[in-house]
C-alpha cells in the first residue's frame, strides 16, 4: 500500500512578488501555452539545477483521435445544417 504522506505533492506560495515580476510569468507562460503555475516550476527546477522530463502539452492526448477539417469539410458541414439556422414559428406555439 502506498505511503499517504510520499504520495502528497507540495504547494508553495509566493508573497509580495511585484507587479513586473507578475508580468513577466504572465507573458512568458502565455507564449508558451503552458500555464503560470507551470512555468514557475520549470524556472525553479532550471534554477537549481534539476532535469526535469519534458513532456507533451495536456491537449495533445487526444490529438490521434480528433482529426481536423479541411475548408471543402467545413462548407459542406455548414450546408448540412444550414436548415437548423432557421426558426419555424410554428414550432413555438
Amino acid at each position: 500500500m502506498p505511503n499517504h504522506k510520499e504520495a502528497k505533492m507540495k504547494s508553495l506560495t509566493l508573497h509580495a512578488m511585484d507587479d513586473q515580476l507578475a508580468d513577466q510569468i504572465r507573458r512568458r507562460a502565455s507564449e508558451m501555452s503552458i500555464s503560470m503555475n507551470e512555468l514557475a516550476k520549470r524556472v525553479l527546477a532550471e534554477g537549481l539545477g534539476i532535469k526535469t522530463p519534458a513532456k507533451p502539452p495536456h491537449r495533445d492526448d487526444f490529438a490521434p483521435f480528433c482529426g481536423t477539417w479541411s475548408e471543402h469539410d467545413l462548407e459542406e458541414f455548414n450546408r448540412c445544417v444550414a436548415d437548423m439556422e432557421t426558426v419555424d414559428a410554428e414550432d413555438w406555439r
